[in-house]
């Protein structure tokens, strides 16, 4: 049997939602957070499409989801917006089609630790040899003097012939 998908606009949002959230998901390498979707319908009778995000890093996931703006909106659908007035949870709502979504996690939520960082230290500033220097090897006496600002660099040779013009060809 095959699966169909609501035709609902209740059902389009969510399959919007959620293909939003995959894509941000994959991109920015939090697929252990996820959206537990719950359908439903406001007091004023409009409909509701919630997610609670469960996952290690549901706190970063939320605001960088709403801060990257990853959402393809239509005419007439409102922005996403943080909603604080909700007691014990954080909330990222706005409106596809005519219906509300809301993103959310539990103000209790912690984000898990990544794991220990290493911490990069300045420096070591090389300490004196007491040994006597080593000679500097002598250039040959028949040397030009390199011009180390024009050419490529030390570890290649420097090959660029010299124009050479005859007032003939000029002509």
């Amino acid at each position: 049997m095959t699966e169909t998908t609501i035709p609902t606009a209740l059902g389009y949002a969510r399959q919007h939602a959620d293909k939003s959230w995959q894509l941000f998901a994959r991109a920015k390498n939090v697929t252990d957070t996820r959206p537990v979707w719950v359908e439903s319908v406001t007091p004023d009778g409009s409909l509701l499409l919630s997610g609670e995000l469960t996952g290690r890093r549901a706190v970063w996931a939320l605001a960088r989801f709403a801060r990257d703006f990853w959402l393809t909106l239509k005419p007439g659908d409102l922005r996403p917006q943080f909603d604080i007035t909700t007691p014990g949870r954080t909330v990222l709502v706005w409106r596809y089609d005519g219906v509300w979504v809301e993103l959310w996690h539990p103000d209790s939520a912690v984000d898990a630790t990544q794991g220990p960082e290493a911490v990069l230290s300045a420096p070591v500033p090389p300490q004196a040899v007491h040994a006597s220097p080593a000679p500097a090897p002598a250039a040959p006496s028949d040397a030009k003097p390199r011009r180390t600002l024009l050419g490529p660099g030390g570890r290649l040779t420097f090959t660029r012939k010299q124009r050479t013009t005859d007032k003939k060809t000029l002509r």
